[in-house]
């Protein structure tokens, strides 16, 4: 059998068993999900190892039930025992108790609030002692016992089907070796998959079951989904394995040896995935209450007390929450920190020789489990929380991504000590190394990590394009528009006139740049031909500098030259010229040649230094062989310097050519008046005003829109001027 069929068949093989345990991550898909009592949320991971998340909302309604029932039946017991009622009083009153759940939104009654917030403030929760979970389901299940059943059956199918999906995962390991090791892992995968797909039966089951028992308990009963999914990954799992299994058969004389490289593998790359979770507020497992920031990450949260405290500092200074909880969820935010930087410098040593990936299976193995306890930490303060008498207040919120850090960590740290038994032991005379091209590649990577968090990251933004979104609202799937914002510009007359006004001056200021753009090349190759050393360093210092100088203040030096009572104005008020002062800012007359004057008087000097290091390179014996040829200083320039800078202006000039949509927002946002914003709104001060200038929220989804519309017209730019340039000289950036 062919390679590539093989090939194929492990990369389908790999991708479904992926996408099943990705899938155990997903709420939406989980198909536990059985009843409307099961949050949306509750993923399959964590109805298996969090029963409270997956059973808490049955026993809660039981426990409303039970009271409204007991209130029910005490109100009419006193009507019934009254002397001086009568049929019509029992009667009357009654049918108050029926209707008394209509009443919840009855505006026209008046209640005084006033005492409450007093009453809930003398309540210091100086120690708080955790509910015993167990209690409340083992009186639930006395009272509502076929229900119970039925939640508890459901849970057993997440269970088998965990362990069903682990199976496959050890499969994919174990298939990693050879020969008789690479068999049993397709046998396993195999064994697992068909584990996956008859799990599915269970909930349908329980799901059946549950519809027998609503007549005695108010619940809802919701289809199971994502089956399909589990069962046609789980298929392809099935069949990709038992195929590589027949295609193996000639591997019987090869020896059964297991490669420790996957385990290796794995822990890199789940150790950069906790490092990019760091940084996803989304994730924070930290954020255990309504009060706390959504936008705070885990780093956050681990690194700066005060603004992972900032909302929720009320409810500590009021005592409503006693410092001691926020405390644990802060340092077991730290520790996990800590844990998941420790495991990412763990991976880039395990690079190394034997010695060095001995010291980074013991970080692995020691950052991961830091991140496991810091996780229960967090959890032991949510419970703590809502043991609270101030529960109510403090809106205690369930750790949204607990599962994802417990489980990757776990998952570092068995792959880490397999890793540490398998590799062989270094010896005692073996120093620390690292080889040459690891190393550079060590040096560039945190270089790597900063170009990641400020450059890509902020890319989860481009989301907000999908929603009706303003400034502290919630995303959530009620404000989702699809792609009405994308669709903008060609229903609404105003805004596509909008569009393409912007676009104009944006391309015409960019242009005027390009073909400007050799200015700096020029003026690079006659500051080096100056003889004199110090007028040399005076003037390329006094062309530089302005690039330092913000716009502001770049703006008040225009203001002093050119405004009306400026420099010019009195000068030409003085000796008779004009009449009155003139603000020469104002005007939209040659808008886009003042816009470049400036611009270029701000950074000519910088953009000549990297022509100015460009030249410094220059081979000296080809000028040393003109002179000898005659040549004179303007010959050398025309025919030896100017030819060698040529490649860096194409270089630069194919930036400029892909960065044609972003020609900066500060300079014509300061310069921007009443009489010129028309001809000097450009791209990126349309988008600022869109998200900061339409009232107290803008209009942050199409600013969105807009600004993925520049990054997609400059990434195309930059590939289409690569390839001409790759075409005519035959050299590009890459």
């Amino acid at each position: 059998m062919s390679v590539s069929k093989k090939s194929v068949a492990n990369y389908v093989l790999k991708t479904s068993v992926i996408l099943l345990f990705f899938f155990t991550f997903v709420g939406f898909i989980n198909p536990a999900r059985i009843s409307n009592h099961i949050d949306s949320d509750v993923s399959l991971l964590k109805s298996v190892f969090y029963f409270k998340s997956f059973s808490s909302g049955f026993v809660e309604a039981s426990k409303q039930s039970a009271v409204e029932e007991d209130s029910a039946v005490a109100a009419i017991n006193e009507i019934t025992n009254s002397e001086d009622s009568s049929m019509e009083d029992y009667y009357a009153a009654l049918a108050n108790l029926m209707n008394e759940g209509m009443s919840d939104t009855d505006t026209s009654v008046d209640m005084d609030f006033s005492s409450l917030d007093t009453v809930i403030g003398e309540e210091k929760a100086e120690k708080i002692k955790l509910k015993n979970y167990k209690q409340d389901w083992n009186t639930f299940s006395v009272n509502n016992e076929a229900l119970a059943d039925v939640v508890s059956f459901d849970r057993f199918a997440c269970i088998l089907t965990f362990i069903a999906i682990a199976l496959c995962i050890v499969g994919i390991y174990l298939s990693c070796g050879t020969g008789l090791i690479r068999k049993i892992g397709f046998i396993v995968v195999c064994v697992g998959a068909v584990g996956v797909s008859l799990s599915m039966v269970n909930y349908v089951s329980a799901y059946s079951r549950l519809t027998n028992v609503l007549a005695t308990f108010d619940v809802m009963a919701t289809a199971p989904n994502g089956i399909p999914l589990y069962i046609i990954f789980s298929v392809l799992a099935f069949a990709s394995a038992l195929l590589l299994l027949i295609w193996d058969k000639n591997d019987t004389e090869l020896k059964a040896e297991f490669s420790v490289t996957s385990f290796q593998v794995t822990y890199r790359v789940l150790s950069l995935v906790l490092f990019i979770f760091l940084f996803i507020p989304a994730l924070n497992p930290a954020r255990i209450s309504e009060n706390i920031s959504r936008n705070v990450s885990l780093f956050t949260s681990g690194f700066a007390y005060g603004t992972y405290t900032k909302n929720i500092e009320r409810a500590l200074i009021r005592g409503w929450l006693p410092y001691y909880v926020i405390n644990i969820a802060f340092f077991s935010s730290m520790i996990a920190c800590i844990g998941i930087i420790a495991c990412g410098l763990g991976s880039c040593v395990s690079v190394g020789n034997n010695k060095l990936k001995r010291y980074a299976h013991i970080a692995l193995i020691a950052g991961s489990s830091l991140v496991i306890l810091s996780m229960f930490g967090i959890l032991y303060s949510y419970n703590l929380i809502c043991s609270s008498p101030n529960v109510n207040r403090l809106a205690p919120i369930e750790p949204a991504g607990y599962v994802f850090f417990v489980v990757l960590a776990a998952i570092i740290l068995i792959c880490s000590i397999i890793s540490f038994i398998k590799t062989p032991a270094p010896k005692k005379d073996e120093k620390c190394h690292i080889d040459a091209p690891l190393q550079l590649f060590l040096m560039i990577l945190p270089f790597l990590i900063l170009v990641f968090i400020f450059s890509y990251l902020p890319l989860w933004g481009w989301r907000y394009a999908f929603f009706d979104y303003s400034a502290g609202d919630v995303l959530s799937m009620e404000n989702w528009v699809g792609f009405k914002w994308f669709k903008a510009p060609f229903e609404n007359a105003a805004t596509r006139s909008d569009i393409i006004r912007v676009l104009r001056n944006t391309l015409a200021m960019s242009g005027l740049g390009i073909l400007t753009s050799w200015c700096p090349m020029f003026f690079a190759i006659f500051l080096a031909e100056i003889r004199n050393t110090k007028v040399r360093r005076v003037i390329q210092t006094l062309t530089t500098i302005p690039n330092f100088i913000s716009w502001v203040l770049v703006y008040a030096i225009a203001f002093c030259i050119f405004g009306t009572e400026g420099f010019i104005s009195s000068l030409m008020v003085n000796n008779g010229f004009w009449d009155s002062g003139k603000n020469m800012l104002m005007g939209e007359n040659f808008i886009w040649i003042k816009m470049l004057l400036w611009g270029m008087w701000k950074s000519l000097g910088w953009s000549a230094i990297m022509y100015i290091a460009a030249i410094s390179g220059i081979d000296q014996e080809l000028y040393e062989a003109a002179t000898v040829d005659g040549a004179g200083r303007f010959q050398k320039m025309m025919h030896i310097t100017l030819p060698e800078l040529f490649p860096t202006y194409i270089v630069l000039l194919i930036l400029s050519v892909s960065n044609i949509l972003s020609n900066g927002m500060d300079q014509y946002l300061v310069f921007k008046n009443s009489t010129n914003k028309g001809p000097i709104e450009v791209l990126d001060l349309y988008v600022y005003q869109l998200t900061f200038g339409s009232g107290s929220s803008g209009n942050i989804p199409f600013s969105t829109v807009v600004s993925m519309f520049k990054s997609f017209v400059s990434v195309v730019l930059l590939f289409i001027t690569n390839k001409i340039s790759k075409w005519i000289r035959g050299t590009s950036i890459f």
